[in-house]
């Protein structure tokens, strides 16, 4: 099993949006949809379709939208530890998705705001058979980042779980901070743009080797939408994985469905490297669809698509998206 923790909130999907409305204006779409989305729901439903069991931690507010994440949440994980602080909306999102798959945000702070989870909690979770934990996203959980979340990853580690972080672009100056952070967390996959804003690298070898400096302990990837993965394995060296052909319809989701088929890929016991491979074409199903993850539906599936790509080759055409 492993534990998904942090983020969970109400996601209210438009799709596909041609341009923002002006004031008093009305734009057409083609769907408006109420699913959940964060770190929690998008990792842990992605290793589901892989066929991991999942441990779900978050915190949703005491309102309709928290009874509606957490009843999904009940549909694919096995332990749904999800939290309800009755004083507290839930964390919601308004996700505008463009014709081009790329995607808009507007954000409603909630019970995300209160989610904390205790060394001893930690304790239970990988007692009860948790391999690992994972967390996101930090810098999006006040209550728990700092100190707190360093404390929580550390007694996962020395209880023998691997930990893994995950964030999620936003502008701040405290980016950092999670410098401190890295030394307790064995698997980290930010994007170029978390990476260069924690490290101060601009190239993406530069950055992913500047977070191994900075003390994670076992694999780095800097993912980097279609030019693909700088892989950074400990004590092995760097690889540029280029991302898979897909035709793009929607980037939401793509980057905690690559850590889902890293951690499912280690779960099974394979080596990174391969790992990250997998977690490419994980992605890459994962953006092919208008709906979330509609065509990720199994590990065969995810094995299929790397294994294509190979056959296909570098020369392969067509859009590509990590």
């Amino acid at each position: 099993m492993i534990a998904v923790a942090g983020t969970l909130v109400a996601d209210i999907v438009l799709r596909s949006v041609p341009q923002w409305p002006e004031k008093g204006g009305v734009v057409c779409v083609d769907l408006i949809q109420a699913n959940h989305g964060g770190a929690v729901a998008n990792t842990g439903l992605a290793l589901e379709r892989m066929g991991i069991p999942v441990t779900a931690l978050a915190t949703v507010g005491g309102d309709d939208l928290g009874i509606m994440v957490r009843s999904k949440v009940s549909t694919w994980a096995t332990h749904n530890a999800v939290g309800v602080d009755a004083s507290s909306r839930t964390t919601a999102c308004i996700v505008a998705v463009a014709e081009d798959g790329d995607r808009s945000f507007i954000v409603m702070a909630g019970a995300c705001d209160r989610f904390v989870l205790t060394e001893a909690q930690v304790e239970q979770v990988i007692l009860s058979g948790s391999r690992a934990l994972h967390v996101g996203y930090a810098l999006l959980l006040p209550a728990f980042d700092g100190e707190r979340l360093r404390r929580a990853l550390r007694r996962a580690g020395t209880l023998g779980a691997l930990t893994s972080l995950d964030v999620s672009w936003h502008k701040s100056d405290q980016w950092p901070s999670l410098l401190t952070v890295l030394p307790e967390i064995d698997v980290f996959c930010p994007n170029l743009a978390e990476a260069q804003a924690i490290t101060g690298k601009t190239e993406p070898m530069q950055a992913a080797a500047a977070l191994v400096a900075a003390g994670v302990r076992k694999f780095v990837a800097v993912t980097d939408g279609n030019r693909g993965a700088y892989v950074h394995v400990v004590g092995e060296g760097q690889e540029h994985l280029p991302a898979l052909p897909v035709n793009v319809a929607d980037t939401t989701g793509a980057g905690d469905c690559f850590v889902a088929g890293v951690l499912a890929a280690w779960y099974r016991g394979f080596p990174w490297r391969t790992a990250a491979r997998i977690g490419i074409g994980a992605a890459a199903l994962a953006v092919a669809s208008p709906e979330r993850y509609q065509h990720l539906r199994s590990w065969a599936q995810v094995l299929e698509r790397c294994q294509a790509a190979r056959e296909r080759g570098p020369g392969a055409s067509g859009a590509r998206c990590v």
